[in-house]
């Protein structure tokens, strides 16, 4: 098993000046998905860790403290070693340094399930999920009221927030809307009684809910990795989120979002997916 190499030999710096941020930790790739490389690494003392690596524009340190604070406050996500900038005449990359969560993605293995593992697999992710909602707020945003991850921008790295209410919230989406003047109206009446019957919490939301990103270890559920889209939303938000914001999801999945994660109404999924067009 390889550790991970950083270059920091100052003699390479013409070398390293023309180097790709990607290239900056060498080691047994893991993970390599749209800029996420993650590198497997090795301590002295035996002790194997993840190494995530991104551009530093993009890579926001409040990343790394939800995840270190759904660890926290019993979520399986990994615990987090530190947070690091590779530097040589400008910074060239951000690491996360993490626990390495044993196992598989749920995608590899889940056709390979009964149907009675499956459904344990179901039934420990609501555990997890029912926990995330018990962590709290008063703010719509990161710890410490950072901004978070814009999930409506697809195609970006772009913030948002933080929001101090639901309603700032909402008038921030309402912006965001293309349409006439009716139309506009109509959503704005309709966030309006939302808020009317909402619980007013802002909840741990992870924002990126894939088979991809939950990791399994012979029949149970080992981490949810990969937290760059997490933030405290509304309680609808988890829901909302992975049914019209992440893109990917494999056919089998949805169904099973749909028996894990609370709710949101047919119109509030629509108003989502508005949002992100």
């Amino acid at each position: 098993m390889s550790r991970a190499t950083v270059h920091n030999d100052e003699q390479q710096l013409p070398k390293l000046s023309r180097m790709r941020y990607p290239d900056a930790v060498q080691g047994k790739e893991l993970y390599n998905f749209f800029g996420n490389r993650v590198i497997e690494t090795t301590t002295p003392s035996g002790v194997v860790l993840a190494v995530k690596v991104k551009p530093p524009q993009s890579f926001h340190r409040s990343e790394a403290e939800m995840m270190q604070y759904a660890a926290s406050n019993g979520v399986l996500a990994p615990n987090v070693r530190g947070v690091y900038d590779i530097i040589t005449h400008m910074p060239l990359a951000r690491v996360m340094v993490s626990e390495l969560v044993p196992g598989v993605s749920l995608d590899q293995i889940w056709h390979d399930m009964t149907d009675a593992e499956q459904s344990s697999i179901k039934k420990q992710l609501r555990t997890q999920f029912e926990r995330m909602r018990t962590c709290k707020q008063p703010f719509i945003g990161r710890l410490g009221r950072q901004p978070t991850h814009d999930n409506f921008n697809s195609l970006g790295n772009s913030q948002m927030g933080p929001f101090s209410s639901e309603e700032d919230f909402d008038e921030w989406c309402l912006a965001r809307l293309r349409g006439n003047a009716l139309s506009k109206w109509k959503w704005k009446k309709f966030v309006e009684k939302e808020r009317r019957s909402s619980s007013g919490n802002f909840v741990l939301t992870h924002g990126d809910l894939t088979p991809r990103n939950i990791m399994v270890k012979d029949g149970v559920i080992t981490g949810i990795i990969d937290w760059e889209r997490s933030g405290f939303f509304p309680e609808y938000a988890e829901y909302a989120f992975a049914m019209k914001l992440c893109h990917s999801h494999e056919d089998w999945w949805i169904p099973v979002l749909k028996e894990v994660l609370h709710p949101c109404s047919k119109e509030r999924l629509e108003f989502t997916e508005l949002i992100e067009r």
